[in-house]
């Protein structure tokens, strides 16, 4: 019992220093640990002592820290073209023809 408990906290050591690292302080990371991640769901560290590392991990992932840097995504370079109505409708119809109709001069509808 006393090497799991060794093995289970060498495994959980680097994840509370990431963690520590993205919160930036102790008791930002004690409050983070005992909050649950979800309403009526489980807390961080209830994952951890359950071993489900890459669930703790990825809601990890999702913390705010206010360091993060918002750019606005740069522009495609597409350039807009105006198109005459008629060319429009046309290319739709390429895209969803008719129904298939059957000439009436043949015989192939009847049985």
């Amino acid at each position: 019992m006393q090497i799991e408990a060794e093995e289970q906290l060498h495994e959980i050591q680097p994840l509370l220093e990431e963690a520590l690292q993205h919160l930036g302080n102790p008791v930002a990371l004690k409050t983070w640990l005992l909050t649950p991640v979800t309403s009526g769901g489980k807390k961080p560290v209830e994952y951890l002592l359950a071993q489900d590392y890459m669930i703790f991990r990825g809601f990890l992932l999702h913390i705010r820290t206010g360091q993060e840097m918002f750019q606005p995504p740069k522009p495609l370079g597409l350039v807009y073209l105006k198109r005459p109505r008629e060319e429009v409708e046309h290319e739709l119809e390429r895209l969803r023809p008719g129904a298939w109709r059957y000439d009436d001069d043949t015989d192939d509808n009847e049985p």
